[in-house]
């Protein structure tokens, strides 16, 4: 059986309607923390013209072939294992573009910052990242909810919790990635996307 999250079921649509304009003249992106894989079936059946390649670790692999079985699309390519944390990716191109959700703020700082610095990496010149989550503004939540969440995430994972949008522009800012737009997306989340 397929695994299934809720909140991609909440937040694709939204997320696709900020991609169309982003990605339009894209032609290969990256995912990283893809989870079930159910963004990687949804968005690569809405933009045919991109080469979608999804990857989490080795355990969220078995889950995720599942999804990209079923949907059989030609440009969702075969979820890959990667380790964010590790020094050399598994990645052979320069994509147009990483796209990842609900991630950096699941993971304690020095994840996070292994997770951005390597989409950079991975990046093409002129290329772009695309982070969905919630974040803060300046130490500040931007909403009770938000303020909820992190307590929960926190106790779950002391080291996890929300990040502020500052520190992602810190750590992105550090291969020249600055912040060209700043999505408002359901439930207190944001789309932030660098190039």
């Amino acid at each position: 059986m397929k695994p299934v999250a809720e909140s991609c079921l909440r937040n694709q649509q939204p997320i696709a309607d900020v991609l169309r304009d982003v990605l339009k003249y894209m032609n290969a992106v990256l995912e990283l923390g893809s989870g079930t894989g159910q963004h990687g079936v949804y968005l690569a059946e809405r933009f045919p013209h991109l080469k979608w390649q999804p990857s989490d670790l080795k355990e969220c692999l078995p889950g995720m072939r599942l999804w990209w079985q079923e949907a059989g699309l030609n440009n969702l390519c075969e979820p890959i294992e990667l380790d964010v944390t590790r020094e050399h990716w598994p990645v052979t191109i320069a994509y147009d573009a990483v796209f990842t959700a609900n991630t950096v703020h699941f993971v304690g700082r020095s994840i996070a910052e292994a997770l951005l610095m390597g989409a950079a990496k991975s990046l093409r010149s002129e290329g772009v990242v695309c982070i969905y989550g919630p974040f803060n503004k300046n130490g500040c939540y931007s909403g009770e909810g938000n303020r909820r969440f992190d307590q929960w995430l926190k106790a779950r994972d002391p080291e996890s919790g929300i990040k502020d949008i500052e520190w992602v522009e810190e750590v992105l800012g550090q291969h020249g990635l600055v912040l060209k737009s700043r999505h408002q997306m359901p439930a207190n989340n944001l789309m932030l996307v660098f190039n």
